[in-house]
Parts: structure tokens; C-alpha cells; sequence
């Protein structure tokens, strides 16, 4: 993704009245590693007034080490967590798991080059494509006010995975001290979810509403058919969510970083939504750059770490860069919970 640092708009700092159209921002960039403000209004981490000669405000934990990949492998005791966070994929089926326009085909191994990503399948290697590349794009990532046990709230997560989009996610668990008002004071109702556009100047309320705005600005205007069903789409996305309906939606007390965590993942994947039901329950805002099937961004991650594997994420409040769900789990609510234990 470009490389920029960020400033956000007035509109994120205050607005008394519900609108639908944001004021102007006026952003700072530069070519350097992607940089946004962990909190709206904020000043970015740049500004800190913390010198370089001073302990960092935050670290990993004592002893921590990055635990090595494992594809597909379930930490002893997870079972239980994962299986109910699969639920969702038949509930749904499968939206979110593929990206607009995405086609299957096997080719013979020799076909797909060895630095390019593929799966392999009785000899034979998997071509995935998809037409997403041919969609307009943004050019700095959309912002998304929302929590994970919301049923409304899923289905535009949905969308944002079938659309490849990169969004800057700012987590509202229940009683959460920081994003709820904020919504509130932006668009006047404490409603979820809520979106702001800074590449068009849009803000919305209405997950139905949001979901057609982002088919048809970065889209070519289709919605999925599980996303098209009115009640009963909401229906199916409320018993996605059944089997772990307190994980995600409960604030747990914490430390708000400088800058958002990133972190590499898709709605449709059970190990993803484990993360990311830390990274909202502790109010961790985290851009998240979106690569179900078919995404070109699984290639970017193939070739720059030698694999692809998600969840991964890298935190630029600590250094640290790491996979696996449980881990990260384990990772954030030591480094940023106030009460780990």
C-alpha cells in the first residue's frame, strides 16, 4: 500500500449534527511507512512529545518471541474457539471468503512460477483470479466505526472483503471509552456501524446503505446475493455470530496506542475473526488490509515474507510482526491490556 502519513479531518474531531457528507481534511504525506492516527483528531505518532532517549511507552512483553507459522494448525485448547468462529462460513455461505469477480482453475505445477503465490493440489497448482484489480481504488483507507458481535456490522465487513478494501477500524465494544462517543459526537447517534470516506468527503450510518455506497464507488455496483436478502441476510449474520456472541463485543480495559496496529486478513477466516475480536474488545484501532481468495495483496505478502499465512500483523508500537491467532491474542492483551493476568 502507499506509504503515508495521515491526518484526519475536522470532521473526526467535532460534529454536533447526523451527516452524510464529511468536511475537508487536509492530510500530510510523504513516502515513508504508513502512519495514521490511533485516535481521531489526534496528532499523528510523529508529533509525540516522548524523546528518543526515554523507555518507549510501549514494548512486547518480557521474553516475547514471535511463534514460528504453522498452516492450519490449532493451539491446544482452541479447538472449541475455532470451531465456533467456522459457524459463520455456512451461515453466510461463504461471503467473504472470495473477492468480486474471483475464478478457480487447476494448471499443471510448471504453469505458476515458484515465487508466485499458488495452492497445490495432487500435483497441480491453483490459479486463483479475480476482476478486482480492474475497480477503482482509494487512496487512503476508509474508516469504520463498528464492533465484532454485531450483526450489521458483519455484513459490511463482508462487503469490505469481497471488495479487497483496506479500512482503518475503529473498534465500539459495548461500554468502550473512547470510539462510542465519538460517533456520537460526529455523526449524533451512538449507531453502528459508521463510516467515513476521506476519499470522497462521505459519512453514513445504515449498514445496507453502506454496503451499496462501497459496491458502487469501489465496485462495479454488484452485491453479493447474501448481502441482497434484507431480514434475512441480517438474520444469518446475527447466528454467524451466535456461537461467540460475547467474544468481541465486550470493552476490556486497556492502553491506547499512537498508531493502529496492522494486520492482514479477511472476514471469512475463523482464525481472523479470533484476532480480531482481541484487537476490538481492548479498543485497538487496526488498519486492516483485507485478502480473501483472489486478493493481489496475498501475493504482496508472499513475496515479501515467503509464505502466506493470516492473521499476520505488525504492530509500529512495539516492532513486533507475527502470525498466528492465538499468539496475537496472547500478544495483545499482555502488551496493551491494564490487567493481562
Amino acid at each position: 500500500m502507499a506509504a503515508a502519513a495521515l491526518r484526519f479531518p475536522p470532521l473526526l474531531s467535532s460534529c454536533a449534527t447526523p451527516t452524510t457528507t464529511a468536511a475537508t481534511c487536509t492530510r500530510r504525506t510523504a513516502s515513508a511507512t504508513l502512519r495514521v492516527a490511533a485516535q481521531p483528531g489526534s496528532a499523528p505518532a510523529s508529533a509525540s512529545t516522548s524523546t528518543s532517549d526515554g523507555p518507549p511507552e510501549f514494548s512486547p512483553p518480557d521474553g516475547f518471541t514471535p511463534p514460528v507459522p504453522r498452516r492450519l494448525a490449532i493451539k491446544d485448547g482452541q479447538l472449541g474457539s475455532v470451531a465456533g468462529a467456522a459457524l459463520a462460513v455456512p451461515f453466510r455461505l461463504g461471503t467473504g471468503l472470495f473477492v468480486q469477480g474471483y475464478s478457480v482453475s487447476l494448471v499443471s505445477a510448471d504453469k505458476i512460477p515458484a515465487d508466485q503465490y499458488s495452492l497445490e493440489f495432487l500435483g497441480l497448482k491453483v490459479r486463483e483470479t479475480s476482476k478486482i484489480d480492474q475497480c477503482r481504488r482509494p487512496e487512503k483507507p476508509i474508516e469504520i466505526y463498528e464492533f465484532e458481535g454485531c450483526p450489521f456490522c458483519r455484513k459490511v465487513r463482508e462487503m469490505v472483503a469481497v471488495l479487497d478494501l483496506d479500512v482503518l477500524f475503529y473498534p465500539c465494544p459495548q461500554k468502550g471509552p473512547t470510539f462510542r462517543p465519538k460517533v456520537l459526537e460526529m455523526g449524533g447517534k451512538k449507531q453502528f456501524p459508521y463510516m467515513v470516506d476521506p476519499n470522497t468527503g462521505v459519512a453514513m450510518y445504515e449498514s445496507d446503505d453502506i454496503i451499496k455506497y462501497l459496491a458502487d464507488t469501489y465496485g462495479d455496483g454488484t452485491i453479493p446475493i447474501m448481502l441482497s436478502l434484507g431480514l434475512f441476510t441480517t438474520i444469518t449474520a446475527g447466528l454467524a455470530t451466535i456461537w461467540r456472541i460475547w467474544k468481541g463485543s465486550s470493552y476490556t480495559v486497556s492502553k491506547l496506542p499512537p498508531q493502529p496496529i496492522e494486520i492482514w486478513a479477511y472476514e471469512g477466516s475463523p482464525f481472523c475473526k479470533i484476532a480480531r475480536e482481541a484487537l476490538v474488545e481492548l479498543e485497538l484501532p487496526h488498519l486492516l488490509h483485507s485478502c480473501a481468495r483472489g486478493s493481489p495483496k496475498r501475493q504482496e505478502i508472499f513475496k515479501k515474507l515467503g509464505l502466506f499465512q493470516v492473521p499476520y500483523i505488525e504492530d509500529p508500537n512495539t516492532g513486533v510482526k507475527m502470525f498466528e491467532s492465538s499468539e496475537i491474542v496472547e500478544y495483545l492483551k499482555a502488551t496493551y491490556s491494564l490487567y493481562p493476568q
